[in-house]
């Protein structure tokens, strides 16, 4: 009898290795997904040991420390403020500079801090600008530029002295400065600067100016010797105080009986006559 060839098991080797390789893709998932996990809360846990550590001031502290240490190192190897170099210097006080530089002699110079000793001087009442800078090894330099007194000004019954700009300088006193030109009125502070270059284009008329008064922040009028007031216009005051200038040099007007000039009108010329007095010709 002929034996049957059974037939093989179809599909009985490829089925079981599949099934074998998606149960370790699944073992292999799983272990992946655990050790990640794993990680995860290892590096939450450093974290949070971080956290608490800075929150506890522990890295601040060892910085601090460590800071300190290179400062001190520095102080040995000769890095240290000796000389304190100033420039600019005449209105304010030696010892209101100092103290804003907030440093001293002996002290690391690497400790100092230039910018903030520069910000500290710029509020002293006679600064204007100031640079500061470390010059190593030893040597803070300071150079100043200090606001210039310019006028007096007068307003509201008080008297003060301000620069250029029109600021005031609280320390000054005006009997310091009798010398200095005297603005008078609200508004003449801001507009000293323009004002003031321009009378200083006409020194006969600057050397005889008492004061010069700002009228409805508007214009200006001239208080000069022998008791004149001239009148100048809001606008072209450069011509009107030409025009001054030849009644003085050729019309010799301080010398007639005149109370005031008004140079308002750029057509005209309005003289009014002293009252008190009953000799003398104010024509010109």
């Amino acid at each position: 009898m002929r034996r049957s060839k059974s037939s093989p098991l179809r599909g009985s080797v490829s089925q079981n290795n599949v099934s074998v390789r998606m149960r370790a893709q699944e073992k292999s998932g799983a272990g992946f997904l655990t050790r990640l996990g794993i990680l995860a809360a290892v590096a939450l846990v450093i974290i949070g040991v971080c956290v608490a550590l800075w929150q506890a001031g522990w890295p601040q502290e060892k910085f601090a420390d460590a800071k300190d240490a290179a400062l001190i190192w520095s102080q040995k190897a000769h890095f240290a403020v000796r000389d304190i170099e100033v420039e600019g210097r005449h209105m304010s006080r030696r010892e209101d500079v100092y103290d804003a530089l907030g440093t001293e002699q002996g002290a690391p110079i690497f400790a100092f801090d230039a910018e903030n000793a520069a910000a500290h001087l710029a509020k002293l009442p006679w600064v204007d600008s100031a640079v500061v800078e470390r010059r190593l090894p030893d040597t803070v330099a300071v150079i100043l530029t200090e606001r210039v007194p310019t006028a007096r000004w007068q307003h509201d019954e008080k008297t003060y002295v301000i620069d250029g700009n029109g600021r005031v300088l609280p320390s000054a006193n005006p009997d310091d400065f009798a010398w200095l030109p005297l603005l008078v009125g609200l508004g003449a502070d801001s507009e000293a600067q323009a004002f003031l270059t321009l009378l200083g284009h006409y020194p006969d008329i600057q050397k005889l100016t008492q004061s010069a008064v700002r009228v409805s922040e508007r214009r200006w009028d001239l208080h000069l010797q022998a008791n004149i007031t001239v009148r100048l216009p809001e606008q072209d005051v450069g011509d009107a105080l030409h025009r001054l200038s030849v009644l003085i040099a050729q019309k010799q007007i301080l010398d007639r009986n005149v109370a005031a000039v008004d140079l308002r009108f750029p057509d005209k010329l309005v003289i009014e006559p002293a009252p008190a007095k009953t000799t003398g010709d104010a024509r010109l």
